[in-house]
């Protein structure tokens, strides 16, 4: 089996140890607005984003997913500059974000008249899984969605049924955004749609600290994405410890994808400086996170495979146990 990458296909079997969520470029519809700041030049972020994936590379990393959507950011021809000069398999989306945060007012008036609004945007993330992306070929390897607070809006309902349409025409698994709430319900409406639990990586899982919640979206059968390591402005990293660990001792190893959600270029300087390095430490799981969890009684086997058998399970399409 193989997945879309960057650079082309890849044997799943050859991604080894993987990050779950990162992003080498991404802001928020906007930003090209603000013209008192100066934009990084393509060449300038290629040179940050080699630097990155060279530190990953020392740790033993061989591969990252880079999740962002269509509308907040998404560079494929960064990320496929990258990733040849640096040998590394940098999966990537096609996907749109949720409707407070995402492209939802240009969206909104261009489904206005279409007939069947849902196909029209999954013939959009089709195309990126099996033609490529803007005429470069450049293929999309997962679909990226997402939902914002209190209940799915009726905009992210239909980009929900766009993508499970799309993944059952190509078998491209499909990432999740959450607020840290809504988890359940989106692998729910996803699997009325047709979409099993095994596919679906419930992201910022890791931003609720209820051990309920979380035990609710591992017996769905998803992935739970553990994925902002490093950003305590959101959440402390010791709450998503002590919550791992739970998981952990749950017996839910299988299921658990780890990552920072780093953003190692933010265009439009959206970023505040004072917490830059909370977004731009591709080893903050490997030198901090790791050691506190093997003190905390997770072993080194179990943080093995979570790193590397999850993510191949995930992309081979592999059922896990609800154990």
């Amino acid at each position: 089996m193989h997945v879309n990458t960057a650079a082309g296909r890849v044997g799943i079997a050859f991604l080894g140890k993987t990050l779950m969520h990162e992003h080498l470029v991404a802001s928020l519809p906007g930003w090209e607005s603000n013209t008192l700041v100066e934009p990084s030049s393509f060449r300038e972020m290629t040179a940050v984003c080699v630097d990155k994936i060279a530190e990953l590379q020392g740790a033993g990393f061989s591969s990252l997913l880079d999740p962002c959507p269509n509308d907040i950011g998404r560079d494929v021809r960064l990320m496929a500059e990258v990733a040849a000069r640096s040998n590394f398999n940098i999966i990537f989306a096609t996907g749109l974000y949720n409707q407070h945060l995402g492209g939802y007012p240009y969206w909104s008036i261009k489904l206005a008249t279409e007939p069947d609004a849902a196909k029209y945007i999954a013939d959009l993330f089709i195309h990126e899984l099996t033609i490529g992306v803007e005429g470069t070929g450049i293929k999309a390897g997962v679909i990226k969605i997402a939902s914002g607070f209190n209940a799915l809006t009726q905009y992210e309902t239909t980009i929900f049924r766009a993508a499970a349409i799309a993944s059952q025409a190509t078998g491209a698994p499909i990432m999740t955004h959450t607020e840290g709430e809504l988890g359940v319900e989106q692998v729910q409406l996803l699997a009325e749609f047709g979409i099993p639990a095994h596919r679906i990586i419930v992201g910022h899982c890791c931003g609720n600290p209820d051990h309920h919640y979380h035990m609710q979206v591992a017996k769905t059968g998803a992935y739970l994405g553990f994925d902002r390591f490093g950003i305590e402005i959101i959440q402390s990293d010791e709450v998503r410890i002590d919550s791992f660990v739970k998981l952990v001792n749950a017996g839910k190893n299988s299921q658990l994808i780890v990552s920072h959600d780093n953003v190692w270029c933010f265009r439009g300087a959206m970023q505040p400086p004072q917490i830059a390095d909370q977004f731009s430490n591709p080893l903050h799981f490997t030198r901090v996170i790791q050691p506190r969890l093997i003190e905390a009684g997770v072993s080194q086997e179990a943080i093995d495979s979570i790193l590397t058998e999850n993510p191949r399970r995930f992309f081979a399409n592999e059922v896990i146990s609800k154990a």
